[in-house]
C-alpha cells in the first residue's frame, strides 16, 4: 500500500477517525477526574480544615492524560497516620479512578519545587 492507492486513502480515513475518537474519549475522561479530584478535596479538607490539597501530574495537561491515567494529588497539614487513613478511605470511594496521594513533607525537593510551581490548589 502506498499513499497514491485508494486502500491508502481509506486507512488514513479511518485512523484519524479513530485518533479524534480517542481524543474525544480522553477529554470527558480528564473532565470526569477534575470532578473526582475536587471530591477528593473537599473530602479531605472537610476531615482536616487546615490541609492544602493540590493537582498535579497528568490532570493538568491534556495531551497527556489517557484512558489509563490517575489522579495526582498532593497534601500537607495532616499527620502520617491520618494521610494513610484518608488514602484508605478515598481509594475505597472512587473506583473510577486511582488516585496517588502525596505527602509533601516526605517526597524529593525536586518533586515539592515541582508540585509548587505547576500544582493547581484544590
Amino acid at each position: 500500500m502506498t499513499p497514491s492507492t485508494p486502500k491508502y486513502a481509506v486507512y488514513l480515513q479511518t485512523a484519524r477517525r479513530r485518533a479524534q475518537a480517542a481524543t474525544t474519549r480522553y477529554a470527558k475522561r480528564r473532565e470526569q477526574a477534575w470532578v473526582v479530584a475536587r471530591r477528593a478535596a473537599t473530602f479531605i479538607k472537610e476531615r482536616y480544615p487546615d490541609a492544602r490539597v493540590r493537582a498535579f501530574g497528568s490532570l493538568l495537561y491534556p495531551d497527556s492524560f489517557k484512558e489509563r491515567s490517575d489522579i495526582d494529588l498532593a497534601v500537607e497539614g495532616i499527620e502520617w497516620r491520618d494521610y494513610l487513613r484518608i488514602w484508605g478511605e478515598l481509594d475505597k470511594r472512587e473506583k473510577d479512578f486511582a488516585i496517588d496521594l502525596f505527602d509533601i513533607g516526605i517526597i524529593s525537593k525536586k518533586l515539592r519545587e515541582h508540585i509548587e510551581r505547576e500544582g493547581v490548589p484544590l
